[in-house]
């Protein structure tokens, strides 16, 4: 009898010191954490509320779990390239794309690492995905394809009389020559005159402008980074020739296009980050997540620059629109 009770006491002697041993292993264990890129094509407000509001959110949903690698090659070709190498080479678990160019440098890089695109204007004319409604690779994300037919209608709204409407962008980047294609198309089927004119660099801006003088009733400022990069600028010149900018975020209106008619780029942000914790979750895959747009557009419209090109706000945008610019 005794014998069967000391037997019985050292058994449970070793599940208790088992018991102790499983405890503290699993307490030891570290807890799981991302390492998340962000590879942003230039600094810029407007791009940089995108990153910060994606960067919050995840942190939001993993509270100081995710590492995250900021890169910004400032539109330089040369930096684009090795960060991109960088990135793909790199242990990371998902990478956060604002750029379609910079996109499509990291996508010949890799087709393992899930990429989640941040406002990017046509992912499938820029080869991106196979289709908006089934990306078919490692990259989803969501567009900021610029409502261009509502932003002509506002300008008429504005404007009536304007006929001959110019676009400025660098040829460059194919998301400009997207919404260039956009842009012509809905111009000619209101009866307006598209015109034309590129950039290379923000030293151009000022040459340009100067040019249109007289050719042009008003001007298209289009999501291309080499025109927003240079923005306070070009409206600077576009002020002093008295031709009137208009856009398609928030904060163009606010730092002086007449008006915008857009999405909130902290919402695109966002968005891009809830479709990037499906990914880190393990609850979807990049290929069969299709690209979203972000709700409807809002109307932004600076009434101190309207003001101060000799016009009038109409009435219907101060129930419709939001004012800005003050």
């Amino acid at each position: 009898m005794k014998k069967g009770k000391w037997i019985l006491g050292i058994a449970f002697v070793a599940v208790l010191v088992g018991l102790i041993y499983l405890i503290n292993t699993m307490r030891q264990t570290p807890e799981e954490t991302y390492r998340v890129g962000i590879f942003q094509v230039v600094r810029h407000p407007v791009l940089d509320s995108m990153a910060k509001s994606f960067q919050d959110s995840l942190d939001a949903k993993y509270p100081g779990k995710v590492q995250f690698d900021v890169k910004v090659p400032e539109g330089d070709a040369g930096k684009t390239e090795q960060m991109a190498q960088s990135f793909a080479s790199g242990d990371y678990d998902l990478v956060f794309v604002i750029g379609t160019n910079l996109a499509q440098s990291l996508a010949k890089k890799t087709q393992t690492i899930p990429i989640v695109l941040g406002g990017a204007t046509d992912p499938q004319a820029a080869g991106l995905v196979d289709s908006w409604e089934k990306p078919g690779r490692n990259i989803t994300g969501t567009s900021d394809l610029s409502p261009v037919a509502l932003q002509l209608d506002r300008l008429r709204e504005l404007l009536p009389q304007a006929k001959r409407i110019g676009i400025i962008y660098n040829p460059s980047e194919d998301n400009s020559k997207i919404i260039l294609a956009h842009f012509t198309r809905e111009c000619e089927q209101r009866g307006l005159m598209p015109v034309s004119v590129t950039i290379s660099t923000p030293n151009d801006i000022q040459q340009t402008l100067v040019s249109l003088v007289g050719k042009i009733d008003a001007l298209y400022a289009p999501t291309d980074a080499t025109v927003q990069s240079a923005f306070p600028a070009l409206i600077k010149v576009a002020n002093e020739v008295k031709i009137p900018v208009f856009n398609c975020d928030e904060g163009t209106a606010q730092k002086g296009a007449i008006f915008s008619v857009g999405f909130n780029y902290e919402d695109l942000g966002r968005t891009s980050a809830d479709m990037a914790v499906a990914i880190l979750d393990g609850k979807s895959k990049p290929q069969d997540m299709p690209i979203r747009l972000v709700g409807t557009s809002t109307l932004y419209y600076n009434a101190k620059q309207i003001q101060a090109l000799g016009l009038s706000v109409p009435e219907s945008w101060t129930q419709e629109g939001v004012k800005v610019g003050e």
